[in-house]
């Protein structure tokens, strides 16, 4: 029997051998567990898929927006019924301003309306020839004040001395026309007696002729009766003009009289033109007064709690547009008002799956909000302080998906991170979609 020695030659020959083949194997199974192992990935980026998602930051909003107090002329505080984080209700008064001067303003307003509307009583009942006024309604129901009776008063007495005294014209006029018809009356009976006076002359002076021509008297007689025939032509003739003279001037008062009345109805008119005229400006001049004490209170537009109060003392002044204070809705349901870029929005559109995380309490732990998109804006927004561009997306969540966070409530202003759901595809489709997108750029290049 033989003994192989360890030191041998043939000894250290077989060690090497068996060392090869060791480390053979061991690769062997390396190459395996790795091309098993490729083989995997490979199969798995090609047939899993992966859920794509936009990710964006945001915060929690009110679903209604928080609510804006204003006014739109602005004015002096007079009153400050609020103070910060009160709950109000819809309708409540939470500021009042100074009334002084709009009050003001509007009795002045008043008082000239109610001038032009008793005068404008008074020119109606001139020019339609009234004896007396004709009050409208809101004069009539008013008259009991002493602003109002005072104008009454004052319109009246005024109508009344001015028909007295028109009537005092046309009197006077009257009794001249009376005078003028007694004169042409007299007039006329003293041209109907030269008219006889002149027919007994004329049979006068005819037998005269016949006696002249026989030669029984001189002709002096005849000359004489000849001459008072042409006077008493003559006195007639006169005594018909100065009765056309009479008439015309009767025409003439008449036309007096009438243009009495003309020239009244001419003044009344274009007074009524220019009181309604002023009267149309003061009404839309008193509407816009009106609207302001409407508008002295400034009242909750919903109920929530005060927020940002602008307006701290008695006296100061609110600007016309600026923001008294906010509203933020106290029972509305919030939602969260996210930043996209606009790379990114082509993946949106409303009803898309949101997943939320609030950035609250134990982040490590708190569980994942499920919501939907509610609103994409139709154009981006730009922000200057910060210099970004974006467009904004509201996500809503049902009640029951804050629950799941108690015992945190959330409110609105808290920050949270939402993952947009888009398309799924597979990671091979991840990896390929940049050098995919980057050499389609590459091959673009002139």
């Amino acid at each position: 029997m033989s003994v192989t020695n360890a030191g041998s030659p043939d000894a250290a020959v077989s060690g090497k051998i068996d060392y090869a083949e060791s480390l053979r194997q061991q690769l062997r199974l390396g190459l395996i567990v790795i091309g098993v192992f490729v083989g995997t990935l490979a199969l798995w980026s090609v047939t899993t898929t992966l859920q794509g998602a936009v990710a964006a930051s945001g915060q929690f909003v009110v679903a209604s927006d928080v609510k804006k107090v204003q006014h739109p002329t602005g004015g002096v505080v007079g009153e400050l019924l609020v103070r910060e984080g009160q709950r109000v209700k819809a309708g409540d008064i939470v500021l009042r301003l100074d009334e002084t001067v709009v009050r003001a303003n509007h009795q002045i307003l008043t008082k000239q309306l109610d001038e032009f509307s008793v005068r404008s009583s008074r020119l109606d009942a001139e020019r339609d020839g009234r004896q007396t006024l004709t009050l409208s309604p809101d004069i009539k129901a008013r008259a009991g004040e002493p602003d109002v009776a005072r104008l009454i008063a004052a319109e009246t007495r005024l109508f009344e001395v001015r028909r007295m005294s028109r009537d005092g014209q046309r009197a006077q006029l009257r009794k001249r026309v009376a005078q003028l018809h007694d004169e042409v009356i007299g007039l006329a009976a003293q041209q109907g007696a030269k008219e006889r006076e002149s027919e007994i002359i004329k049979i006068e002076l005819e037998g005269v002729q016949e006696l002249y021509k026989r030669k029984l008297i001189q002709l002096t007689r005849l000359s004489a009766l000849q001459r008072e025939q042409a006077s008493l032509e003559g006195q007639r003739g006169q005594l018909i003009a100065n009765i056309a003279q009479a008439e015309g001037k009767i025409a003439e008062i008449e036309l007096q009289i009438i243009q009495i009345d003309e020239d009244q109805r001419a003044e009344v008119m274009k007074e009524l033109r220019e009181i309604q005229g002023r009267e149309g400006e003061l009404v839309e001049r008193r509407t816009a007064a009106q609207d302001q004490l409407k508008r002295i209170e400034l009242r909750a537009p919903n109920s929530g709690t005060v927020h940002q109060l602008a307006m701290h003392t008695v006296g100061g002044v609110l600007q016309a547009g600026e923001a008294a204070m906010l509203i933020v809705p106290g029972d509305d349901d919030l939602q969260l008002e996210t930043r996209v870029a606009p790379g990114d929005i082509d993946q949106i559109s409303p009803g898309q799956i949101v997943r939320v995380k609030v950035q609250a309490g134990n982040q490590s732990t708190n569980p994942e909000l499920t919501g939907t998109v509610a609103r994409v804006s139709a154009d981006t927004t730009r922000d200057e302080r910060q210099g970004l561009v974006y467009y904004t997306v509201r996500v809503e969540m049902p009640r029951q998906e804050f629950e799941r966070l108690a015992p945190i409530r959330i409110m609105a202003g808290m920050q949270a991170e939402a993952f947009i759901e888009t398309v799924q595809r597979s990671p091979i489709g991840f990896l390929m979609k940049p050098i995919q997108t980057q050499m389609g750029r590459t091959f673009r290049e002139r």
